[in-house]
């Protein structure tokens, strides 16, 4: 059951990535807005709208805030992270909006304020997984992006946009906080563990190598003993060698906790060698035991 645990844990590793370079990705955002630019000049019938104005601004306005005011709160993220979240919600933003031409080209800035809304709850679902579980801390660098939206918003559109756009904040900010309470419930009843703080610390150990997930389990371990025995090896010439075996893992998963010294002390002392260099038999058993435990 532990090792299925180990490997549970282990498999995660495969959803973490590099993110691009934040050059990349600004450029990326510079010419989605571009393009839909030209898109509404070169159409038949004059659209309202502006790609600059409403796509490309507030992510530009958000990639620039949000890492100074996650560092505010005395948690870390990259530019790299900050200008790669801003252009996937400035992707689902265009998606969502531009879905209103399939509709009534009339319908634009009710699309619009519909994603903005959506890009702000996925913004926070998104901060609270990479950079602070606590929901009320990052509910203002989620906003950065929409709420510059919003601004653009009311000077491509009219002033009663501003009251629209701002109830389907609360709407879809409201449903987002739902959706990260149940997804923290189960683990929180059953062991008064936040899982999203797992997760930033997961993350931040897999790709800058952060010790917060020493500091994690350190928080929610508990001091135990348990048996152990030790092997000595004397030598005629250098330092003596002693093998602590605790009667436990020492960690969850890799060097989190501890490292892989059991493989090593098997991979290194097989049981031939271990005849070879004249070990007692009481050595060779608790050996065999050992090996069989893991």
């Amino acid at each position: 059951m532990a090792l299925a645990s180990d490997v549970k844990l282990g498999q995660l590793t495969k959803y973490v990535f590099t993110a691009p370079s934040w050059q990349r990705s600004l450029v990326l955002i510079i010419i989605l807005g571009l393009l839909i630019d030209g898109a509404s000049a070169r159409a038949w019938v004059r659209i309202p709208f502006s790609g600059t104005l409403a796509f490309t601004i507030p992510a530009i306005f958000s990639f620039v805030l949000t890492k100074p005011l996650i560092g505010y709160t005395g948690k870390t993220m990259t530019w790299n992270r900050s200008a790669l979240l801003a252009l996937s919600c400035t992707v689902f933003a265009v998606i969502i909006t531009l879905a209103s031409l399939i509709v009534n080209i009339t319908l634009i800035p009710l699309f619009y304020a519909i994603a903005l809304g959506f890009i702000f709850g996925l913004r926070l679902l998104v901060l609270v997984a990479i950079a602070d579980y606590r929901v009320p801390r990052m509910i203002l660098p989620a906003f950065t992006q929409s709420g510059a939206g919003i601004l653009a918003g009311i000077f491509l559109f009219s002033p009663g946009f501003f009251t629209f756009a701002l109830v389907l904040q609360l709407v879809f900010g409201l449903g987002f906080a739902i959706l990260i309470w149940l997804i923290e419930r189960p683990l929180y009843r059953a062991f008064h563990i936040h899982g999203l703080a797992f997760i930033n610390a997961f993350i931040a150990h897999m790709t800058d190598g952060s010790k917060g997930m020493e500091e994690f389990f350190r928080e929610i371990g508990e001091e135990i003993y348990v048996p152990q025995v030790n092997l000595f090896f004397r030598r005629k010439t250098g330092t003596p060698v002693l093998f602590t075996v605790p009667n436990l893992h020492p960690g969850p998963m890799g060097e989190i906790g501890g490292g892989n010294l059991p493989k090593v002390r098997t991979t290194a002392f097989p049981a031939k060698r271990l005849f070879r260099m004249g070990a007692p038999r009481t050595i060779l058993t608790l050996y065999q035991k050992v090996r069989s435990q893991k």
